[in-house]
């Protein structure tokens, strides 16, 4: 179902323009806890938001015959505290979605965090709407953790925000 064709590789700045539009698309879908209007415009910020991923934090790109189709972004946690845990978040553009290109982005995210030692879970938060993505992480061994009632409101419609985890080292 993957397509042979798409590469998964590290996202660099130049890659900003792709990533921007991708995530516009996807908020103007309604996917997501922003409104388009709250997403920054800036080429600049876009820029700098990917060059600030470093080992062990990283930034993934999905592209098919050059074009970039998708990205998933991995954050440890900010406290001394938490850094043995990361949250991600992953897009991907509306015409090849269903053929195997998130799979491929969080499949390639999980390996990444099990070959570093001081990762030991990884989070995620998801509209409790997007049945598709909860399949998804469920098929990979995700599991729910707590739901956050009411947790947005967005075009005039409440929606509960569901938290699942993945335990690398159990």
């Amino acid at each position: 179902m993957i397509p042979k064709r798409c590469v998964i590789r590290k996202g660099e700045p130049e890659d900003a323009t792709y990533t921007m539009a991708i995530a516009k698309e996807i908020l103007t879908e309604g996917y997501g806890l922003k409104h388009l209007s709250e997403f920054h415009d800036s080429l600049e910020k876009e820029k700098a938001w990917i060059s600030r991923y470093e080992e062990p934090e990283f930034f993934l790109i999905a592209e098919m015959d050059g074009d970039v189709v998708g990205f998933l972004n991995f954050d440890l946690g900010a406290l001394s505290s938490t850094r043995h845990q990361g949250t991600f978040g992953v897009s991907v553009k509306r015409g090849v979605r269903n053929k195997g290109i998130g799979r491929k982005l969080v499949t390639t995210m999980i390996e990444q965090c099990r070959r570093t030692e001081r990762i030991d879970i990884i989070r995620l938060n998801v509209l409790e709407s997007n049945a598709r993505a909860i399949h998804l992480y469920e098929s990979l061994g995700f599991q729910k953790e707590g739901c956050f009632q009411d947790y947005i409101r967005k075009n005039g419609r409440s929606e509960n925000l569901i938290h699942m985890a993945l335990h690398l080292h159990c």
